[in-house]
């Protein structure tokens, strides 16, 4: 009796280990079809002052799924925005930017809601900048479609 029992836990311990196993696998196929399908938007913004600011989102869905980008970037006074370009795969019709130059010298602050058909889509929000006296410097802030997601930079 006592060997059948011990086999029976074997082979219950055995299942298990199975089906944490498949559900693990399942786990990471599903991460990596989410990586697969991810897509990303890049608005450029050029300023007055020679500063160009890259704006992006890595976006674990496709673009197809996206009803909204809205930015609000804030520059330092004085400077305006000589041209914006979108690019990636997010159309820039689906995509708006307000500029407000009420920042100090140097610093830029970007603030992104990505809204999604799909809820809780994890996105990544990046900044990147580069100035005429600057290398390029970059952030990221992680989240999730519909919350605001802050970047702030510092170029001198």
């Amino acid at each position: 009796m006592a060997k059948r029992s011990s086999f029976r836990s074997s082979r219950v311990a055995l299942g298990a280990s199975a089906l944490v196993g498949s559900a693990l696998m399942g786990s990471f196929a599903a991460t990596g079809a989410d990586a697969a399908s991810a897509c990303r938007s890049d608005p450029i913004v050029a300023l007055s002052n020679g500063t160009q600011l890259t704006m992006y989102e890595d976006i674990s869905d496709t673009a197809a799924v996206v009803t909204s980008i809205t930015y609000q970037l804030h520059i330092p006074v004085g400077l305006t925005v000589k041209s914006i370009v979108y690019q990636g795969a997010v159309p820039g019709s689906v995509q708006s930017i307000t500029v407000y130059a009420d920042e100090n010298t140097g610093n830029y602050d970007a603030y992104a809601v990505v809204n999604t058909r799909t809820p809780n889509t994890s996105v990544t929000a990046y900044m990147s900048g580069t100035g005429n006296r600057t290398t390029a410097v970059s952030c990221h802030t992680n989240g999730h479609s519909g919350q605001l997601l802050h970047s702030h930079l510092h170029l001198s």
